[in-house]
């Protein structure tokens, strides 16, 4: 028994340490651990003490990230996506993106206005609109939040062809 406590302790003062750098998942620090050489008894001990003591909350890391990510101009489909990748419950990455996603639209607009800006001069049309439509694919943004999108980024084409 005491051997066990002693490792229980060197999980938890490890844990402790890779959470200095920086926040993680349930399922990271699980990771982590289990890279460091601790069993699953002693990892399952040593997350729920850091649940307990409110190190370790996957809701409020959810919820965070999800801030971080729209501010970077994400959009739903890459958050998910991002999400799970941090070991992040299907359950709570859907709950969350409902909660907090805002309006996905306005977000996907803004993000072409920016990525046609980008588009040098004289570019054929279709060629700027085909250039923006994969950049907002590459943000997570859906295919059918973009085919709404389209009229009104051409539409900002037309009228900055008719500045020139």
């Amino acid at each position: 028994m005491v051997k066990a406590m002693g490792e229980a302790e060197r999980a938890y003062e490890k844990a402790l340490a890779f959470l200095e750098k920086r926040d993680r998942t349930e399922w990271e620090m699980a990771n982590r651990l289990a890279k460091a050489g601790y069993g699953g008894e002693t990892i399952e001990r040593t997350i729920e003490r850091l649940r307990e003591a409110g190190f370790v909350d996957d809701a409020d890391y959810a919820a965070r990230y999800l801030d971080v990510l729209v501010a970077k101009g994400r959009g739903s489909l890459r958050i998910r996506e991002e999400m799970r990748r941090k070991g992040l419950p299907d359950g709570l990455v859907r709950d969350t993106i409902e909660a907090g996603i805002g309006d996905e639209r306005a977000r996907a607009l803004a993000a072409a206005q920016k990525a046609l800006a980008s588009v040098p001069e004289g570019t054929d049309p279709q060629k700027a609109m085909a250039r923006v439509s994969r950049k907002l694919l590459s943000l997570g943004f859906s295919y059918s939040v973009i085919g709404e999108l389209m009229p009104a980024v051409r539409s900002g084409l037309r009228d900055e062809e008719r500045e020139v």
